[in-house]
């Protein structure tokens, strides 16, 4: 329905018909139509609005009155809609509705109106015609009625056509102002209609392009399919009645002569008994070349020049597809890579990347695809090599990796590790053959190779899959553990071999299993180490020995001292000092009976927060020891790297050094270099009176091990510590001699 508001003399009123245009622009042709109207009616007045459906009426043409009636005008109009098309007032002045408006009762005292509505092509109301007199009548008459209907469907189409006009104003503004290249042809192909950007795409003006068949501007010769780019000019678009916008990809001459690849979208327009294409036009050949040079970058390592994993990926997975001929994945990681860049610097690791891929190139065969995995680990993809044939290829890849060479001026010898994935292992399960399975079971075999030693190659069995899921399942129940508190702590008795007193203990961790019974640290402890709850539980050890240590009684007036491992990850958290702080706040225990004891993994990764940590823990008061010190060919220079106070003589150099002069003689090296650098030493594993006796006549302090004490749970640990309080001069070790009687 078209409704008017009531206006008032200060209304402002405004014309707004969807896409019709400006007032002024047409204003003339409605000022003469409302003119025609008041003649055809014998009238003084006449007047046309228009409106739109979201704002009000707007007087756009008008006959014997001025524009400040507008609003007067406006309010006699009245509401008009399919309903109501025509409303004829004979005398407004006796007319309820009408007698006390502005304009009947004031000047210009309109007594007759008629007005009858404007419908836009959609059957919706977009105006009002109207006519009026001072004089009252009783109508207009047939013969008025019917002119003042011809002249109403001038009136509509008149804003029709400028409504059109507008449309096809800003549809050229738009296709001259696009970015886009717009071409626009008749039912015959020829070039109607180009816009600017066209214009500079094909270096032509349009004038010169308008007739000219539009194959012309795309040379078959240029094209990848000149037979498909012919039809896709021509064909009729029965896409666009789907509304989709089919699409393709020209080639062109440019402006300097050079082949540009353009993205081209047709559509199909359609106006009368007329029809022709609209093709647009994007110019896509930088954004080509640039993406095949960042595929390049993609695909390459910048370091070595090899393909890179994402490349190696693609041709696995090509081949895996494309043939059936035999296939293997080789991976290949140098050993302890990381402890060069720490100690020669990335540079020189860079140039051990960088010679090894070289060293990989030459002496594999051209067949073999040798590329960068990232970081340290190299693949190399075999094709068409039986798999008997492989073995002679991965020793002469480990043989060629360990020549010596020199970086940056120093001699090296690198050694690696391979693992190995063949195509028919995959083809006798059940499962698809997929590059993700082949790259994951040579990833698994390489895991098994370094874990026995490095130095080797080793081919993928169904076992390794086994146990990745074993620990995995085993770090599901760890979690579960330390939620139930599972977790709880055994004390092993350091004894002090001078005068054979209590003067520490280890904390030892173990898991009392709900099924499983009380399981040792073998069964766990590295898959603890290496997951991400050890960190949690480390925390919860140093805070538990902590407050057990705080219980214990002095030996020999002597308080004992608690010695706790710390787990690899833990050291290099940054809230290791914080959370040993937290222990000795909480439970009052002296900085001096904490020692904190590390081991080799943990120093050969070292790292600036974990030495300041340890070295601020150390100026706390808390002592630091070296564990199972002499296993590890970097032992010696952790002594100068860590604020070291006690080195632990691992258990296998003291339980054989009895009968092995190999390992009496490492005993006595480590005691000795400990003795200069004024470290004391506690020897492990100590069994029986003679290795304690010959350990302490080689100045070895302290010793811990069954001769004392296996680790006991805490209540126990407390009765033993408590007899040797009691009386510690009855303890067995002080009198090894039976006693007569």
């Amino acid at each position: 329905m078209l409704s008017y508001p009531q206006a008032t003399d200060s209304n402002a009123t405004s014309l707004h018909v969807g896409d019709a245009p400006d007032a002024a622009a047409m204003g003339e042709e409605f000022v003469d139509l409302a003119a025609l109207a008041a003649r055809v009616a014998d009238a003084p007045y006449a007047w046309i609005g228009l409106c739109d459906a979201d704002a009000p009426l707007r007087i756009v043409g008008r006959y014997g009155v001025d524009a400040g009636l507008d609003a007067q005008l406006i309010a006699l109009s009245g509401t008009l809609d399919a309903q109501l098309p025509r409303l004829t007032v004979a005398d407004a002045l006796q007319d309820a509705c009408f007698a006390g408006r502005s304009g009947v009762a004031t000047f210009p005292g309109i007594r007759f109106l008629h007005s009858q509505a404007l419908f836009g092509e959609n059957g919706r109301a977009i105006g009002v015609l109207a006519v009026a007199d001072r004089l009252p009548r009783a109508s207009c008459g047939r013969e008025t009625m019917q002119s003042l209907d011809r002249l109403g469907g001038i009136g509509e189409r008149l804003v029709e056509r400028h409504a059109l006009q507008r449309r096809n104003r800003i549809a050229t503004q738009i296709m001259q102002a696009g970015f886009s290249a717009m071409i626009i042809t008749d039912e015959h192909g020829a070039v109607t209609l180009a816009n600017r950007a066209a214009e500079g795409l094909f270096g032509m003006r349009s004038r010169r392009m308008r007739g000219m068949p539009v194959a012309l501007l795309f040379p078959p010769h240029l094209q990848t399919d000149p037979a498909g780019a012919s039809t896709w000019l021509h064909a009729t678009d029965e896409d666009a009645a789907l509304g989709r916008a089919p699409q393709s990809q020209l080639h062109a001459f440019g402006p300097n002569g050079d082949v540009r690849t353009l993205e081209a979208t047709r559509c199909t327009w359609q106006l009368g008994r007329g029809q022709g294409k609209a093709i647009i036009l994007r110019d896509v050949t930088d954004d080509l070349a640039q993406q095949a040079t960042l595929r390049q970058l993609a695909l390459y390592d910048a370091l070595t020049g090899l393909p890179n994993r994402t490349a190696l990926v693609e041709t696995l997975t090509s081949h895996l597809e494309a043939t059936d001929e035999p296939l293997a994945l080789a991976l290949l990681g140098i050993d302890n890579f990381k402890t060069i860049n720490d100690t020669l610097g990335h540079a020189a690791g860079d140039a051990v990347l960088q010679a090894t891929a070289s060293r990989l190139r030459l002496a594999l065969p051209a067949s073999a695809q040798v590329g960068r995995f990232g970081g340290d680990e190299f693949g190399v993809l075999f094709t068409g090599v039986a798999t008997p044939d492989l073995d002679a290829h991965l020793i002469r890849m480990l043989a060629t990796v360990g020549e010596s060479m020199d970086v940056m001026g120093t001699p090296m010898h690198l050694e690696a590790s391979v693992g190995l994935a063949v195509r028919e292992d995959l083809q006798t399960e059940e499962s698809l053959p997929s590059a993700s399975e082949l790259i994951a079971r040579a990833d698994l075999a390489l895991y098994k190779a370094k874990a026995r030693g490095g130095r080797q190659w080793c081919r993928y069995d169904l076992g390794m899959r086994r146990e990745v899921i074993d620990r995995r399942m085993l770090e599901i129940e760890l979690r579960r553990a330390y939620a139930r508190g599972e977790f709880e702590l055994h004390y092993q008795p350091q004894i002090d071999l001078a005068n054979g007193l209590t003067f520490g203990a280890e904390a030892l961790l173990r898991w009392r299993h709900p099924e499983r019974g009380l399981l040792a640290p073998i069964h766990f402890l590295d898959v603890l180490a290496g997951s991400a709850l050890a960190n949690d539980v480390g925390r919860w050890i140093i805070r538990q020995a902590c407050r057990d240590a705080a219980t214990w009684p002095e030996v020999g007036g002597r308080k004992v001292a608690i010695s706790i491992n710390l787990f690899p990850d833990q050291v290099h958290e940054t809230s290791l000092r914080i959370d040993v702080e937290a222990a000795l706040a909480e439970t009052g225990l002296d900085p001096g009976q904490i020692e904190l004891e590390i081991t080799e993994t943990i120093a050969l990764n070292p790292d600036d927060n974990a030495s300041r940590a340890l070295a601020a823990l150390r100026d706390r008061g808390v002592r630091l020891s070296f564990d199972d010190f002499g296993t590890g060919f970097a032992s010696l220079s952790m002594l100068q790297r860590f604020p070291i106070d006690r080195v632990k003589i691992d258990r296998s150099f003291v339980r054989d050094m009895m009968a092995n002069r190999g390992d009496a003689a490492i005993v006595r090296s480590i005691l000795l270099i400990s003795h200069n650098m004024e470290l004391h030493v506690t020897a492990e594993g100590v069994e029986n009176h003679e290795q304690a006796e010959l350990l302490r006549g080689l100045g070895c302090n302290a010793a811990q091990g069954f001769l004392y004490s296996p680790a006991l749970a805490p209540r126990a640990f407390d009765k033993w510590l408590a007899a040797q309080a009691s009386d510690p001069v009855r303890a067995p070790w002080m009198n090894p001699e039976p006693q007569d009687g």
